[in-house]
C-alpha cells in the first residue's frame, strides 16, 4: 500500500513539474509577443508621424520612396505580404493625405522571430537539464527512503537498536599530561591552555581543562567515537606541544607526556582518574612513546576493584621491577644515595607505581607482604656494592607499628651487615602521629647503625621535636613545595625556614621532584643541600647505575 502511495505521488509530482514548465513557457512566450507589439506600434507612431509631414502629391509621383519610407518603419503592402503573416498579424491602420492606408507588420515581426526562437530553445534545454536533475534526485532519495520504509515494515526496533549502538561508541576522553618546562611568570596556565583547547576542539559538544597544582593539565571530551580516539589523543599531545612551543623553541616533543584515559557514561570516576594516571606514567617511563591510552571498559573496571589481590599475586609472582632514583649531593657533586622504587607490572594496568595502587591495598598480611619484598630486594641489590653505597627504603606507616614486622626488620638489617648504608624515610605528618611509638621503634633500628630521613615536608619543622628524638638525619622536601619553586615568593620562603631549621638540628635538605634548570637554580641559591628528579636522572634499575 504504501509503494502504492508513493508511486502515486512520483507520478502527481512528475505531471506537477510539466505543468509548471508549461505554464512558464506561455508566459515567457506571452511577454515575448507583447514585446514585439509594442514594437509594432512604437514603428507605426514613428510612421504616422513622418505621413503628416509629407505632401501626397510629392509622394505618389515618388512611389518608389515612398516604399522605402514604409519599409523603413517595418511594414509592408498587404499585397506583398504572404499569407500565414497576414493570417498570425493585424494590419496596421494609417491616414495619409485623407485616405486610410491599411499595412503589414510582418518585417518587424520575422525581425523579432530570430530572438523569439533563441529563447525557445533556451527554455527547452534549461527544462530537459531540470528534469534530468530532479529525476536523479528523486532516485537517491527513493534509495535512502527504502531501507527506513523496509525497517519500519520488517523490524519496527531496528531503529531503536540502530540508535542504542552508535550510542554505545560514544565515550568520554580524559586527558592528562605534564611536561619538562617552566611556564613564565606572568602567564596564566588555566586562562592559556582553556582558551587555547577550546579553540581546537570546538566541535566537540564538552570541552574542559584545568591545571593542577602539581603542574599537570587535565582535560575531558566527549562525545568522542571510539574509532578516533587514537587520533585524538596524539592530536591534544601535539596542540600542548605546540602551545608550549612557543615559549621555548628547543622545546622536543619528548619533554610533553599525555596518559589518555576514554570510558562510557557512569564510570567511576576515582577510577578513570587512576588509569590515566597509570597511562601517564607508562608514558614518562617510555623514552620514545609520548602518548599512552588506556580504555576503562568493564574488564579494566573489574581488576581495578580486584587490585588488591591481582597485585598481591604479581608481587608473589615475581611481576615487579625494582627502580632506583639516585640522589644527588650539591657539595659533593655526586650521587649520595638511591632510593628504592617498586613498580608492579599488571597483567591489565601495565607497570604501576606504589603511589599508583598503594590505596587499594588494606590487608595487613598485604601491606607486610609488600614492604617485605621491597626490604629483600634493596638488600640484594645492596649486598652486591661496596661498603659506601646507600639505598634509602619509604616503608608504609601501618607496618611501623606491626611489632611482628619491626622484628622481622630488624633481623633482616642485622644479618645483611650493611645497617649504616640503610636509611628509612618515614613523612613528617605520620612521625608527628606516632611520634610516641616512633620514639622507641626507630630507636632499635638507630641502635643497629640505620639512619632515618623524614620526607614529604611542606612546611617549617617542630625544632623542639626532631631535637628531642636526635634520630633523624635528613629533611626531604615535598614535591609540592619544589615544583615551580621559582615563580612563588610563598614556596621559597618556607624553603629558606626549613633549611635555617635544618641547620640548627645539624642535618641535610633535599628536595624531590627537580625537573627543570630553574628550580634546581632556585633551590641552590636558597641552600638546599642536594635534590633528586629527573632533572638529574629517571629512576634506573640497576643500583651501580645510579651511584
Amino acid at each position: 500500500m504504501r509503494r502504492f502511495v508513493r508511486s502515486g505521488n512520483e507520478s502527481f509530482s512528475g505531471w506537477g513539474l510539466r505543468a509548471v514548465g508549461l505554464i512558464v513557457w506561455l508566459l515567457i512566450n506571452g511577454a515575448l509577443w507583447q514585446f514585439i507589439q509594442a514594437q509594432i506600434v512604437q514603428q507605426a507612431g514613428e510612421l504616422q508621424s513622418h505621413f503628416t509631414q509629407l505632401d501626397a502629391s510629392v509622394s505618389v509621383a515618388r512611389s518608389g520612396e515612398f516604399a522605402t519610407l514604409i519599409h523603413h518603419y517595418g511594414f509592408a503592402d498587404q499585397a506583398q505580404t504572404a499569407s500565414v503573416w497576414q493570417w498570425m498579424t493585424d494590419s496596421v491602420p494609417f491616414q495619409f493625405s485623407g485616405s486610410e492606408l491599411l499595412l503589414s507588420p510582418a518585417p518587424i515581426v520575422q525581425d523579432c522571430l530570430p530572438i523569439v526562437v533563441f529563447i525557445n530553445l533556451l527554455m527547452l534545454v534549461a527544462g530537459y537539464l531540470l528534469f534530468r536533475w530532479m529525476r536523479n534526485q528523486s532516485r537517491i532519495g527513493g534509495a535512502a527512503v527504502q531501507p527506513q520504509a523496509i525497517t519500519s515494515d520488517l523490524a519496527p526496533d531496528t531503529q531503536t537498536k540502530a540508535l542504542a549502538a552508535e550510542a554505545s561508541r560514544k565515550v568520554s576522553v580524559f586527558a592528562m599530561l605534564k611536561w619538562r618546562q617552566t611556564l613564565p611568570d606572568e602567564l596564566d596556565p588555566q586562562s592559556h591552555f582553556s582558551v587555547t583547547l577550546a579553540r581546537c576542539f570546538a566541535k566537540y559538544e564538552r570541552c574542559s581543562c584545568k591545571y593542577l597544582s602539581s603542574g599537570a593539565l587535565v582535560m575531558t571530551l566527549s562525545p568522542v567515537d571510539k574509532v578516533d580516539v587514537d587520533a585524538l589523543a596524539r592530536r591534544i599531545h601535539e596542540v600542548v606541544y605546540q602551545a608550549l612551543l612557543s615559549f621555548r623553541p628547543d622545546l622536543s616533543r619528548s619533554a610533553v607526556k599525555c596518559g589518555v584515559c576514554f570510558y562510557t557514561k557512569g564510570a567511576d570516576q576515582a577510577m578513570v582518574y587512576q588509569v590515566v594516571r597509570s597511562a601517564l606514567s607508562i608514558a614518562q617511563s617510555n623514552v620514545w612513546q609520548h602518548v599512552h591510552i588506556m580504555p576503562l571498559n568493564h574488564t579494566l573496571s573489574t581488576s581495578l576493584r580486584r587490585a588488591e589481590s591481582e597485585i598481591i599475586d604479581d608481587i608473589k609472582a615475581g611481576r615487579f621491577m625494582l627502580f632506583f632514583q639516585p640522589l644527588f649531593g650539591f657539595a659533593q657533586q655526586d650521587v649520595i644515595q638511591s632510593e628504592a622504587l617498586l613498580r608492579v607490572r599488571h597483567r591489565s594496568l601495565g607497570l604501576m607505581s606504589a603511589g599508583q595502587f598503594i590505596h587499594k591495598i588494606h590487608q595487613t598480611e598485604h601491606l607486610m607482604l609488600l614492604d617485605k619484598t621491597m626490604v629483600r630486594h634493596a638488600l640484594n641489590a645492596l649486598s652486591k656494592e661496596p661498603a659506601g653505597f646507600s639505598v634509602s627504603v619509604n616503608l608504609h606507616v601501618l607496618n611501623w607499628s606491626n611489632v611482628e614486622f619491626i622484628d622481622w626488620l630488624r633481623e633482616q638489617v642485622k644479618a645483611s651487615g650493611r645497617a649504616s648504608d640503610i636509611a628509612f624515610e618515614l613523612t613528617l605528618q605520620d612521625f608527628y602521629q606516632h611520634e610516641e611509638y616512633a620514639r622507641q621503634v626507630l630507636t632499635t633500628l638507630s641502635d643497629l647503625g640505620c639512619r632515618f630521613v623524614l620526607d614529604h615536608v611542606n612546611a617549617s619543622v617542630k625544632l623542639e621535636t626532631l631535637r628531642g628524638f636526635g634520630q633523624v638525619t635528613a629533611l626531604k622536601l615535598a614535591f609540592e613545595l619544589i615544583h615551580e619553586v621559582h615563580h612563588s615568593a610563598k614556596r621559597r620562603s618556607v624553603v629558606r625556614q626549613v633549611v635555617a631549621q635544618a641547620k640548627e638540628l645539624g642535618v641535610p635538605v633535599y628536595a624531590v621532584g627537580v625537573e627543570t634548570k630553574e628550580e634546581f637554580e632556585c633551590i641552590t641559591k636558597l641552600g638546599v643541600d642536594g635534590a633528586q628528579g629527573y632533572y638529574f636522572s629517571a629512576p634506573l634499575l640497576q643500583l651501580e647505575q645510579s651511584l
